[in-house]
Formats: C-alpha cells, structure tokens, sequence
C-alpha cells in the first residue's frame, strides 16, 4: 500500500483555473492562488493524493516576475540551490538563482499565514510551486514556529499504530519501504521524509509528498510509538540506545531551521521529548524479508 505509480499526465481533478489550489500536508493546508495559468503545468504525481478542501494556514500566491527589493542580511545558504535573506522581519528565499528561467524568489511574512512565489519566467510555464524545493521550504519555515519537524526516515502505520525507521542517504529507507508495502495491514506513509508533531500529549506522525527512490507517499498519519535508527548488518538485530545519543541522531536526520534560533530551540525540545517517551533502538537490519518479521516479533 502507499506505492504512487508515476506518470506525467497533468491532473487537476476537475479543478476549473478560476479556482484556488488547496494542498494538504501534515495537516496544515496551503492555499495556492494567483495569476499564473494553471495549463502551464501539471500537479506531479507525488501531490495528487495531498490535493483536497481544508481550512487554509498558509496562503501562497503566485505571481510573474521578480520585483526588485531589498534582501537584507544573508541569514543562511544552501548552494548551488537556495539561499535565505532576512529584511525587517521578512524572509526572502531565492531559489536556483543561478539559473536562468528557473530563477524564483520565496518570501514570507514574520508568522508565514502569506507567502509570495515570484518567478523570473514571465510567460507563467516555469511558475510552478511543485518545481523545486519551493513547498518544502515554505513547510519547514512554517513549522519551525512550534508546530512539527520533518524527519529523513521511512514511516508506517501499522494497526493504528506509527513506527518511524530514521536513517540518512543510503540507511536502507526505501528498501525496507519496498518490504512494508507487502505486508497485508500496512501503509507505507513516506519512504524518505515524515513529518512529526506533538498534539494531546502523544506524538504523531504524516506522510509527505517528498518520497526517495521508491516513490511511496500517503496523506496519512498515525500516532508515533516507536523509532528504530537504521545501519546495514549482516543478521538482523536492535540496540537500545540511551541518554542523548538519540537527539543527535534526529538532528542529524532532520531538516532543523539552523537559521532561526526561536525554530532550533523548539526542535532540541521536541526531540528531547520525544527520545525520553518513546522506544528508540538501533536496528541492523538485512536487505530481505526477515528484517520485516524481526521487527513485527521485536514490537508484538
């Protein structure tokens, strides 16, 4: 379950172009209007199930032609793709600025309730806020103001119930994704990043559209109840691990807003919370199916 078959049709399920564009991740729903003709392109496949109504956080408007202003302090970069000003309280993230037609400018007010996508590309074909890291860094932004933390880590939902396996580039996410989604009862919510928060003192955890290579996205989410940290082995095995050892490796996985000192607190304190009320074991792990039932007799 949760595996997105990969096409490049456009899809707007009926969505006339007079019409604004809700997206819905993590709970939070972000609201897409502007001038911009949507026949100039398509909904990937990866935000088609996260496309739906729902009561707008975010306002994202979409306009042609970047304006010229003042950029302020350079507050943190990420280059050769974006790079993040600071101006009286205003963030303005340029994004592929070296590249000539794909350049855009992403800028958010101080509590991002609005945001503005300018695209250097006046005919409207590359104003696409599904182009690029655009949705991403506008939810990062977002989040890091006390809500929820994205995390580099495959997620399932298992009798109601969330397992988040965390590990970086390379760990084994996506093939233990691929070993998941056969097992009758579980959706595979993300394959490479999960979204997770704190909500009535349990924490809970959602899908993405930013999937890894085995392209699985769902909106669901689940309540979080256990967390495994992932290393290749040679027989399938876990290790408890202890003290701060397990906020490290959440920092190290995560996406933390190193340029907001406000958003970094709220991150340390989340998974401070979270390694000291949730199981949190490392699990070596083979590349077959045993490391599936080694799982499900370690969390029966």
């Amino acid at each position: 379950m949760g595996l997105l078959p990969v096409n490049s049709e456009p899809a707007f399920s009926g969505l006339h172009m007079s019409e604004n564009l809700k997206v819905r991740i993590g709970d939070e729903t972000i609201c897409i209007e502007g001038d911009v003709q949507k026949d100039h392109w398509a909904i990937p496949p990866a935000y088609r199930p996260f496309i739906g109504p729902g009561k707008t956080a975010i306002t994202l408007r979409l306009h042609k032609g970047i304006p010229e202003t003042t950029l302020g302090e350079k507050v943190f970069d990420s280059p050769p793709i974006w790079t993040l000003y600071r101006h009286k309280g205003t963030s303005i993230i340029k994004i592929f600025d070296t590249f000539p037609g794909l350049k855009r400018a992403l800028v958010l007010t101080r509590h991002i309730g609005k945001a503005d996508l300018y695209c250097a590309e006046k005919s409207g074909r590359f104003c696409n806020p599904f182009y690029g890291p655009t949705m991403e860094l506008l939810m990062v932004n977002y989040m890091a103001q006390a809500r929820a933390v994205i995390i580099h880590s495959c997620g399932i939902a298992r009798s109601g119930s969330g397992i988040l396996f965390v590990g970086e580039s390379g760990a084994g996410k996506s093939t233990l994704a691929r070993m998941w989604a056969e097992e009758n009862g579980v959706d595979v919510l993300s394959d490479d990043r999960i979204i997770v928060r704190k909500k009535n003192h349990f924490f809970w955890m959602c899908g993405t559209p930013w999937h890894g290579d085995a392209n699985f996205v769902s909106p669901r989410g689940a309540r979080l109840e256990r967390i495994f940290f992932l290393k290749r082995g040679q027989k399938n095995s876990v290790e408890q691990i202890k003290g701060a050892d397990p906020v490290l490796h959440l920092l190290t996985c995560s996406f933390p807003p190193y340029w907001d000192p406000d958003g970094m607190a709220f991150t340390l304190d989340l998974f401070t919370d979270l390694a000291a009320q949730l199981p949190c074991q490392e699990l070596a792990f083979r590349p077959d199916r045993s490391a599936v039932e080694f799982v499900n007799r370690v969390t029966a």
